[in-house]
């Protein structure tokens, strides 16, 4: 019998295992068991285990995500030793998909990088996916390689969402009483600060000047100045408690910059915010749990996701009428290819250093963010059109063959998942 198998699992501690091995190996050898040749090659050998090999395809940075979560809710003895079923909101179609598009266009990325001599460093990207109903995650990568890296970017790494945050603004002036064909002045401007080398100039990214523009022109082609005007006239404090409302939960410094993204804030935060527009203006807290089982089948853990109006139906149907204008005739045009009603947003920082593209059909919201750790730049015009727009329609091209036939709550089969330690 082997001693303590759940104390010397490798699943559990790895290095207890390796002790406990090689211990047993040394008396095989003392005993004639095993000769010295066969002893030298087993004591040499690295520990493999099924999960190790398994755990990059089996959607490694949700997995990590659930696990995180349920440690804090059911304790680490009960979810590692309790033999329960886990039932998750993940669709396994859907991660697949997910995955190919990142892998994908991190490809094309670093391929135009290498050709414009750009050796920042090795791009990542992160996109997470949201069933708009139900506030159900359904597909979640968290970066390039889980094996290289497990940090979790869709969820843990904070980054200016740059344009992308612009619809809260717009958002918040429909909720108080702005007409999306309002018009704002979009010509240069210059906020005085406590001295000249203070005052603060907002440029628009393309460096021109369109006059008087309706707030919906203004949002679909992503000039900058209207929206500092809007904020100006709202009240950035009033607008980061908007924010807050639609689920961001970063610090967001009210000041007038915060129009254009500069708080930083979480790709699975913005893409819940987005969702509250699609959703009719209901937030509702993403979750990745449905539900959790013991061993003989008793109920451990159910989802009661938070729930929270935020703005009226009306309301939510301007903003994301606006935002399907930014894919029928702004900067997110590119989408146009792909087949029924889509809105959505683009979000590009300055140098070029984070590219992000937030959307969402009636069904499915999703977020794509696209950028180096340590902030280097993904080289000139790397927009978040260009570099992470294309993730967004591969992934949008999957989910919207899907809709079809698992819209249906009750005929939507639970994604079980096996949860082990992490080594």
């Amino acid at each position: 019998m082997p001693k303590s198998p759940s104390r010397y699992s490798p699943l559990v501690n790895k290095a207890l295992a390796l002790k406990r091995r090689n211990i047993v190996l040394k008396q095989m050898l003392d005993t004639g068991i095993i000769a010295a040749r066969e002893y030298d090659h087993a004591i040499n050998t690295e520990i493999h285990t099924d999960h190790d090999r398994q755990r990059s395809t089996r959607a490694p940075y949700f997995i990590e995500y659930v696990k995180k979560n349920l440690e804090d809710i059911l304790g680490p003895s009960t979810l590692y030793k309790g033999g329960l079923s886990i039932y998750t909101t993940l669709d396994f179609r859907l991660q697949q998909a997910a995955e190919k598009a990142v892998a994908d266009g991190l490809q094309s990325l670093q391929t135009r990088m290498e050709k414009n001599n750009i050796k920042e460093g090795e791009t990542q990207a992160a996109l997470v996916s949201i069933d708009v109903k139900s506030g159900d995650i359904l597909a979640m990568v968290g970066g390039k390689n889980f094996d290289e890296s497990v940090f979790n970017r869709a969820t843990s790494a904070r980054r200016q969402p740059g344009s992308a945050f612009k619809p809260i603004v717009y958002a918040y002036a429909i909720k108080h009483g702005f007409a999306q064909n309002q018009l704002l002045l979009d010509a240069p401007i210059v906020f005085r600060g406590a001295s000249k080398a203070k005052d603060w100039r907002p440029q628009n990214f393309s460096e021109t000047y369109l006059g008087e523009i309706t707030l919906r022109k203004a949002l679909a082609v992503s000039q900058n100045i209207p929206a500092v005007r809007l904020i100006e006239m709202l009240g950035p404090s009033s607008v980061a408690r908007f924010a807050h409302a639609l689920g961001i939960e970063s610090t967001l410094d009210p000041n007038l910059s915060l129009a254009l993204g500069t708080s930083e804030v979480t790709l699975l935060n913005l893409t819940s915010a987005y969702a509250v527009f699609a959703r009719g203006g209901q937030w509702i807290e993403p979750f990745g749990v449905i539900e959790v089982a013991d061993h003989r089948g008793r109920i451990l853990y159910s989802a009661k996701p938070q729930k929270r109006l935020v703005m009226t139906r009306e309301g939510a149907a301007i903003v994301t009428n606006m935002l399907e204008s930014v894919i029928k005739e702004g900067t997110g045009r590119k989408a146009r290819i792909l087949r029924g009603p889509l809105a959505g947003k683009t979000g590009t920082t300055n140098d070029y250093k984070d590219a992000l593209f937030v959307g969402f059909s009636p069904a499915v919201a999703a977020g794509v963010w696209v950028g180096l750790d340590l902030g280097g730049t993904m080289g000139d015009k790397e927009t978040g059109a260009r570099a992470a727009l294309p993730i967004w329609m591969d992934f949008m091209e999957a989910a919207l063959a899907e809709e079809a036939h698992r819209r249906l709550p009750w005929q939507r089969k639970l994604t079980r998942i096996s949860i082990f330690p992490t080594m």
